[in-house]
Parts: C-alpha cells; structure tokens; sequence
C-alpha cells in the first residue's frame, strides 16, 4: 500500500495483495478482474469509503499464489491506483481490511479466518505539503533454508529527495485488529534493522525446542518444514528533523525449507535505487545460478507496467563450469503515465526453492533537466568596482545529479556589443570551488 499526489488536495492510493490462486477463478487469469464488497472496501479516513476493483497481475505456478493490484478501468484502459480527493488538509489514516487470513502462522495463535488490515498514513497540505509515501514490495512468500543464518533486505524507495526512510515491526492493531488489546510477536531470533535488513539465524543449535540434543539454545523454537511465519514491517517516511511524515504497511510470510533445500544466488542483480528518465531506455541484466540438473528460471512478481513497450523481458540459459547460469534482461522505457516501483524478483530452481530480492526504480520527470544558473553574490550588480575585482557565486544544482562546469566569460566595455571577450575557464578560485 502507498499513495502519490494527483494534485494538492488528490491522493492516488495503489495496493497489491497476495492470495492462493485457488481462492478465486480471477486469480487464475492475468488481466482478470472482481469488483466486489466482499474482497476490498477502503476507508479513507475521512468518513468515506469506497469499493475498488481488483485486478490480477501476476501468477506463481510453483508456489501456487496470485498477486493483485487495485485500479481503475473506468475508461477501458487499466490504470493502477484509485485516487480520492480531500475537502481538506489534515493527516487521514486510509485502511484496507478484510478477514481470512491463512492459518496455521506460528507467531500468530489461532490465525484462521483472522482479519487481515493494512492502513497508511496520509498528509493533505501544511507542513508536510507535497510530500507522498514511500514505496515498497515483497513476495507474499520467502523461503527459507532451514538450519542456515538467513538474511533479506526489505526495499523502499521516495521520491521526496531528503526523507529518510525507517523502519520497524509493525503492530497487532495496525496489521490485523486495531480494537484488539492482543500483541503481535515477530518470528523468535528474527532482527530487523532501522534500514530494513533482516537477519534470521535457524541454525539448528540457535532455533531448537527444549528436548533437542543440542543445549544452551538461544532461541527456544523449532522450525519444521512448511511452518510459516508473518512479518509485519511498517516503513516510515521521515523529515530531516525526523518527525513522521507517512507510513506504509508490508505483510508477507516465511516459509520453512528443508535444510537440504537449497536456494539459487543471484550473482549480478542491480544495487541501490536505480534512476530512469521519462523518455529513455534503461536495462537491468540480473544473473542467478544453480549447481543442479537445470538453470533456474527468474521471474517478475509485480512489474512496473504491463506495457510491452515500457517494459519488457528475456532470458536465457549457459553452462559456466558446473553452474547452470540464467541471464534474465529488463529493457524499461518509461512514458508520462510511469510511475517509481520497487519490483519483487524471483530466481527459482527445478526444485522449487526459490530466492527473492527487490528492485527499486525511481522515474525522474526529464531525460536531462538544466542546471540551475550561478548566483552572482558579489559585488552587487551595478556596483562600482576597482581592479582587481573578486566575484563570488553560489554554485548551480543539477536535479540528475550530473557534475556542472563553468566557464565564465569576460567582455571589454569598449562600445560595449555583447561578449565578444575572452574565454576564461573558471577553477578552484570559485566559491564554491569545482573542478
């Protein structure tokens, strides 16, 4: 769940979910869609609620699970998001919620046919005008190799440039009931750090029940096969003074793998939040490699478009020594209409044990914004001067990041018709100095 601003008073709230494929013939289809009370109501906080469409994105045969994503296909062309608009500024708490939730969760007693909620906060104007959420995806599912130290970095990304972004467990209240008194426990031994990274030690001599043949167990749980674990993950989005400006749910699950179950690495897979412009053309090459009877097949859980022309994939296989290696590409030429995403992917091998990581794509509006002008700060213009003059200038900024030059241009007054003068190429005399 996460939300962007249409304009100043209009927020665009987009959500995907994951569910069994075979809890809904549309869930079996992608492009299929339902339209109904009974699978997503918001609230948007204001007294008003709204039903939605949900529409099928994306199909894991091998793990038997379906991700779907609301929108709007009034006018015949599906666009993601639903957008509402306020009559006034304030801070809203939008919510998603509804009931049967698997069962059988280990760190949530009796979890069958509990509800499920998610809510994000939302800020319309004063202090916080023009901000919008962070934006962040999952598997529903991870797999875990048991007896392994395991670790998964949770991605993010903000298009308001000097936010910080944190994060932390979420709550019983936020993620299932919020009448409830009951406390949500996260999965024995698992840590998550303010930055997202987790780490998740299931060595047998850490996570072990008490009539185990190992001692001084640190963690007094076993794992078995299957067991299934929720995590709920609240990502913060902070000013520079650190008060909160937004927030977004994740709810997914790990899931048990035998200790033999091994996954297939990723070898080269994009780092960081990578930067596209409106216009032009970025590829993503992403490697993974296994050591059994086949190359593992990488797949996209949730791309940033459905377009074929915005985006796009290939794949193909090579034996490296004894590693059977899959080369997957990702040719993304975002238009206006493309927004930031933070896309899930999947290496699975023949197995069916798979690995997971996420890529983060900011969109920037232009393929190559202008610079921003020096700023003569002195002497004044139009003041009277005397050789030699110093000029001082506040340096210019660039919203692609790109490195400025200058080159400054000095012009005789003889007459004076334009500058027709000498080229001087500025240096470390410059305030601020650049190269």
């Amino acid at each position: 769940m996460s939300w962007s601003l249409d304009n100043s008073t209009t927020i665009r709230l987009k959500l995907e979910a994951g569910y069994v494929t075979s809890s809904a013939s549309f869930l079996g289809t992608v492009g299929d869609t339902i339209t109904a009370s009974n699978w997503v109501v918001i609230d948007w906080g204001d007294g008003n609620s709204e039903t939605v469409t949900l529409r099928t994105t994306s199909i894991d045969p091998t793990a038997g699970s379906s991700l779907a994503e609301i929108g709007d296909n009034s006018t015949g062309t599906w666009r993601p998001g639903v957008a509402h608009t306020y009559a006034d500024n304030g801070t809203y708490v939008v919510v998603w919620k509804k009931n049967a939730r698997v069962g059988s969760i280990k760190n949530i007693p009796s979890s069958s046919n509990k509800w499920w909620r998610a809510e994000t906060k939302v800020t319309i104007g004063g202090i916080h005008a023009g901000n919008v959420s962070p934006i962040s995806a999952v598997p529903p599912v991870i797999k875990i190799q048991d007896n392994t130290s395991f670790t998964y970095q949770v991605s993010a990304t903000d298009a308001n440039s000097g936010d910080n972004l944190h994060y932390r467990w979420g709550t019983y209240k936020e993620f299932i009931d919020n009448t409830s008194n009951a406390t949500y426990s996260k999965p024995t031994g698992m840590t998550l750090s303010t930055t997202g990274y987790i780490e998740w030690d299931v060595r047998d001599n850490v996570t072990c029940d008490a009539s185990s043949e190992y001692s001084g167990c640190i963690n007094d749980v076993s794992n078995d096969v299957n067991d299934i674990w929720s995590a709920f993950i609240m990502v913060e989005d902070n000013g520079s003074s650190g008060d909160n400006k937004s927030y977004i749910p994740i709810d997914f699950f790990f899931k048990m793998a035998c200790a033999a179950c091994a996954p297939p690495p990723f070898t080269d897979f994009p780092t960081g939040t990578q930067t596209v412009s409106v216009g032009s053309t970025k590829t993503f090459t992403i490697k993974s490699k296994d050591d059994g009877t086949a190359a593992p097949t990488i797949s996209v859980m949730g791309p940033c478009s459905d377009n074929s022309s915005v985006w796009s994939t290939t794949s193909s296989n090579s034996m490296v020594g004894e590693d059977n290696i899959t080369t997957f590409t990702i040719n993304f030429a975002p238009n206006s209409q493309t927004t930031s995403c933070v896309v899930p992917i999947r290496s699975t091998d023949v197995d069916g044990m798979t690995s997971d990581k996420s890529l983060s794509i900011q969109i920037s509006a232009v393929a190559n914004a202008d610079p921003t002008a020096p700023t003569l700060l002195s002497p004044a213009n139009g003041d009277n001067v005397s050789s030699p003059v110093t000029f001082r200038f506040a340096g210019s900024t660039d919203s692609d990041g790109d490195n400025v030059s200058y080159t400054m241009y000095v012009c005789e007054e003889n007459d004076f018709d334009g500058c027709s003068g000498t080229s001087v190429t500025a240096g470390g005399n410059f305030v601020p100095p650049f190269n």
